[in-house]
């Protein structure tokens, strides 16, 4: 009877051994044997400590899946065989040499790589040179490439990155992080939905296959930049207890939202103070409404911006003034009367003489 050689793999290297039954001592990777044509034999994947066997590969094995996963396993040997043992680590986790990056796989989840068979093993590769530069953030640290090239989770797996503070641009909250894969179709940088740890400097992100991985921050912008003018009091003039309204514009240069103090000060004393928020390129008007009893100039300083205003007394309308018509008028009457009293005396006077 003919003598066929049989392959036997363990994949990946290290993880376990194919024990065949009445062989001396188990094989492990690579290992080939000879057995003769129609012969059956049992092979029992044995995992090593912190592994777990999960199924059988190769070309023909069995006819169906329903044996794939037998272990022990007994096949007929009608021809050349390479036949694979594949395990898993029992934790669900693997993390990088340089202990930055790891994946979880939740309990139940199905995680393939490129060739469809169970995930046991992931590469985690320093990428020293970034691909295509995204245009609106910059990344942090160095960006990885993950593989196996093609792997796939259903449902998605959790990708966990320690970054380093001192990494960070100094006007980007560590809130304002993010993980980033490589969109090879589009060419280009596509963020996830991302979650920041600041008390762990971590950050986690669903992941639902491999490629390459980066965490992002937002590309520096001008910050806020505040300049304050167009001073208006209004009235200049007041009497005692009347209200007078100081206004300015507040106007941010920058390109991001900040918040910056006004004062008012009258006659150098701090009479308020307001905080007021202003978007990047916008402006705001601020306004104080002031009141005085004493009489006299005050001066109005608003963060640097000068000017005054008076309170006078409060004076009495002048007494009414006859106009010129209604003395006329009095005169006229006056003058009649004496017309009339003095004509008869007049007349009499002529008689007697």
């Amino acid at each position: 009877m003919s003598t066929i050689s049989i392959e036997v793999d363990v994949s990946p290297n290290d993880t376990g051994t194919i024990a065949i039954e009445d062989q001396d001592t188990p094989c492990s990777y690579p290992a080939v044997i000879d057995i003769k044509n129609g012969d059956s034999i049992i092979l029992e994947a044995i995992p090593e400590s912190g592994y777990h066997f999960v199924n059988w590969s190769g070309e023909p094995i069995w006819d169906g899946e329903s044996t794939s996963i037998e272990n022990p396993t007994e096949i007929r040997v009608i021809n050349a065989m390479d036949i694979t043992a594949h395990f898993a680590a029992d934790s669900n986790e693997f993390v990088s040499e340089d202990k930055i990056i790891s994946i979880t796989i939740p309990d139940g989840a199905t995680a393939l790589d490129g060739e469809g068979n169970p995930l046991t093993n992931v590469e985690f590769i320093a990428i020293e040179s970034v691909p295509d530069p995204p245009e609106s953030v910059g990344v942090v640290g160095l960006p990885y490439q993950l593989g196996p090239d093609g792997a796939t989770f259903d449902p998605p797996v959790t990708l966990t990155w320690s970054y380093d503070p001192a990494d960070i641009p100094t006007d980007v909250a560590e809130e304002e992080l993010s993980i980033a894969y490589y969109d090879e179709d589009a060419a280009r940088w596509q963020e996830l939905e991302s979650i920041v740890n600041p008390e762990t400097n971590t950050i986690t992100a669903p992941v639902g296959h491999f490629t390459a991985f980066a965490v992002t921050a937002p590309l520096s912008t001008a910050p806020a930049a505040f300049t304050i003018g167009s001073l208006s009091i209004s009235p200049p003039e007041v009497s005692a207890g009347e209200a007078v309204v100081i206004s300015l514009l507040v106007a941010n240069a920058g390109e991001k939202e900040g918040s910056h103090t006004i004062s008012l000060k009258i006659n150098g004393l701090t009479a308020e103070t307001v905080k007021v928020t202003v978007a990047g390129g916008d402006s705001e008007t601020v306004t104080f409404t002031t009141s005085h009893d004493e009489t006299g100039i005050y001066s109005v300083d608003v963060n640097g911006l000068s000017g005054s205003f008076t309170v006078k007394e409060e004076t009495s309308p002048p007494p009414a003034q006859p106009n010129e018509r209604s003395w006329w008028l009095t005169f006229g009457i006056i003058a009649a009367l004496a017309t009339a009293i003095a004509a008869p005396l007049v007349y009499r006077w002529q008689r007697r003489s």
